[in-house]
């Protein structure tokens, strides 16, 4: 399954669920591609040469989805009734990525699991309910970034639309390391919070400065 590469030249942009609960191998989409694509895929890589519609990634386990174009609605997020979503893995989208991206995502310090979101720009609610995600967005994020947040990393190139009040600004910094060892260079502003869920959190949200 490893060595197992699977080329899509043709239109699948009405086509759900392609590698889902993938493990391993290589899937390349020349196409838009339709809703769930690598939803709970635990290993293994998918390149879209294009757009994606919604739940790309959705509870991600594992293995790097990289989409070149922008991506619909909840992108790495845990579908609805679970608190649990992206667990570890790498998802790029060059463009933007729609609302509630990163929903209730997890990481675990132990197992050495840090789910990452990389993305051009995104709607509104980015990293809601995020337990331990990293998110590393290149341009500009709609409201409510953040919000109830518990502990993670946030970090935004560009400007927010509107900053949650219950984030308080602890200083400026002139890099961000990353739990998975990637430093990112820059003049930042750093914030905690979310403070609506408790007066001490471990949330960090970073905005250039």
């Amino acid at each position: 399954m490893a060595d197992t590469k699977i080329v899509i030249d043709g239109n699948v942009s009405n086509v759900k669920r392609i590698g889902e609960k993938m493990t391993g191998g290589e899937i390349i989409i020349n196409s838009d591609i339709g809703m769930h694509i690598g939803n709970h895929m635990s290993g293994g890589k998918i390149t879209v040469n294009g757009n994606a519609d919604d739940w790309a990634g959705a509870m991600l386990q594992g293995g790097e989805l990289e989409i070149t174009g922008d991506a619909g609605h909840y992108v790495g997020s845990a579908y609805r009734g679970y608190w649990q979503g992206m667990k570890n893995g790498t998802i790029k989208v060059k463009g933007k990525v729609g609302v509630e991206s990163m929903l209730w995502a997890k990481s675990s310090k132990p197992s050495n699991k840090w789910p990452t979101l990389y993305c051009g720009s995104a709607d509104s609610f980015l990293g809601i309910h995020n337990h331990g995600g990293t998110i590393v967005v290149e341009g500009d994020v709609d409201r409510c970034v953040g919000a109830d947040q518990a502990w993670g990393n946030i970090v935004i190139k560009g400007k927010v639309s509107r900053l949650l009040p219950s984030y308080k600004k602890v200083g400026e910094v002139k890099e961000v390391q990353l739990p998975n060892g990637e430093v990112i260079k820059g003049k930042f502003i750093e914030y905690s919070g979310d403070h609506t869920i408790k007066k001490e959190t471990n949330g960090r949200l970073y905005i250039a400065a």
